[in-house]
């Protein structure tokens, strides 16, 4: 009986199974990778670069935090605010940033405009708000314990937008009221924590003397010196995680941080630069207000001078990506000369590379070597080899390659014997007790046929 090969199509989706269990595709770049031990270049600065070739930073700048509430002012809501105009600081920033060169600024209103005009924050905000209002009516009706979950869901919905960037009033107002309804519950230790945090979000706020009772307003004052005494000035608006993933959803490499904060005699400005590619503060500025205008500039300056900077390059053309893969290989004749199936197992090696968009050449190489059967009805193995190739199509979602691979298959199968006959089996092919009528003897031939190969590479 000849000995026939399953379909390619039914062998091939026994190969993608176990390829997809014993190997996993490999890519490697048509270049030579460099060397281990070869140095990491060190960044550019601004001295390295022609000027031709220096591409602008985008800098945003974050609203300044006002720091200068007096502690006797902190129940007195119609005092007159003290210090100087936050307006004419926030210009004074914007006005030295943009006498830098290289430098794209983004105001504060347009950082605002940004965050509060993003499609995703917008449903989220409605859902912060309508949470404090719950928490907010809960409270006033003397439910404190569930005022206080409702409470707990708007500040981290506002914080999730970076609210206390666009108005930090909403946030601010949920963060109180949640501090406020711990200190009534007997939560003192976390409703301190949580009001001196509520005061980094708003630090100029004030309160109506006989809105709250005493005790919380002792907790309020008791959180306010706090967070004076130990309040970062290099983070008003959170960690540089916080941070990173704000500068890059604003996509800018820089953000400045400024708040003001009286110092022994007078008030004082704090700037804090962080940047995207360090991930920490790159440089930080501690001046009297009245001398701000005059060593911003410089400060400005320097930090720029320090600072890796991008080169604006025509890009080389990317190196064309080779594909390899290697795998186990099964397969199994439909048709066989042996009373019981018999497997082949072995290996395989491909290669793809891509032709042009969608579009790829490919080539794989299977070899196999046949087992036993139960009965021994094939009375020695053989080996066997497949080689394909061809125009495929490729499509990419996300991480995920799809494939759908025409080749023509051309099957090398080695010479084989089978036989049902013991005496053949005990004593030879040769023997006179053979029955040479029971010998299915074949001798090496090439098959060839289609193949269609569908998967995915990940």
């Amino acid at each position: 009986m000849p000995l026939r090969p399953a379909p390619p199509v039914a062998r091939w989706l026994a190969l993608c199974g176990l390829c997809a269990l014993l190997g996993a595709p490999q890519r490697a770049l048509a270049q030579t990778p460099p060397e281990r031990d070869t140095p990491l270049a060190a960044p550019l600065t601004a001295g390295d670069v022609p000027d031709a070739q220096k591409r602008s930073r985008t800098v945003a700048l974050l609203p300044l935090k006002n720091d200068l509430v007096a502690f006797a002012d902190l129940f007195a809501p119609d005092a007159p605010p003290g210090g100087p105009q936050l307006p004419d600081v926030e210009a004074a920033l914007q006005r030295a940033l943009e006498s830098q060169p290289y430098v794209a600024v983004k105001p504060v209103a347009r950082v605002r405009a940004e965050l509060a005009d993003d499609p995703a924050a917008q449903p989220l905000a409605r859902a912060a708000q309508q949470r404090y209002r719950l928490g907010l009516d809960l409270y006033l009706g003397l439910a404190t314990a569930r005022a206080a979950t409702n409470l707990q869901e708007a500040t981290e919905l506002y914080r999730g937008i970076y609210q206390d960037i666009v108005d930090a009033k909403p946030l601010a107002d949920a963060a109180f009221m949640l501090g406020v309804s711990l200190v009534d519950m007997g939560r003192a230790a976390e409703g301190h924590i949580v009001l001196k945090d509520a005061f980094q979000v708003q630090p100029d706020r004030r309160f109506r003397p006989n809105f709250f009772p005493p005790q919380v307003n002792t907790a309020l004052a008791n959180a306010l010196v706090d967070h004076r005494s130990t309040g970062d000035p290099q983070h008003p608006y959170g960690d540089n995680r916080r941070m990173l993933a704000l500068a890059n959803r604003l996509g800018s490499s820089a953000l400045v941080l400024a708040s003001l904060r009286q110092g022994r005699e007078e008030p004082e400005l704090f700037v804090a630069i962080f940047g995207t590619q360090r991930r920490v503060i790159e440089a930080e500025l501690r001046v009297p207000v009245r001398e701000a205008e005059g060593r911003l500039d410089a400060f400005f300056s320097r930090w720029l001078s320090c600072t890796p900077v991008t080169e604006t390059r025509e890009s080389a053309p990317a190196g064309r990506e080779v594909r390899l893969d290697t795998s186990g290989s099964y397969a199994l004749y439909l048709r066989q000369p042996t009373r019981r199936d018999f497997h082949s197992l072995g290996f395989g090696a491909g290669t793809s590379v891509d032709l042009g968009p969608g579009l790829e050449w490919f080539a794989r190489l299977n070899m196999y070597t046949s087992l036993s059967d139960p009965y021994q009805d094939l009375l020695h193995a053989f080996n066997s080899v497949r080689l394909m190739s061809g125009v495929g199509f490729w499509l990419r979602r996300g991480p995920v390659r799809m494939f759908a691979r025409p080749a023509i298959d051309l099957h090398l199968l080695g010479d084989f014997v089978a036989t049902t006959d013991a005496n053949c089996k005990l004593f030879g092919t040769d023997h006179k007790l053979c029955d040479q009528s029971s010998l299915a003897d074949l001798q090496q031939r090439v098959l060839v046929g289609v193949n269609l190969a569908i998967g995915t590479h990940i």
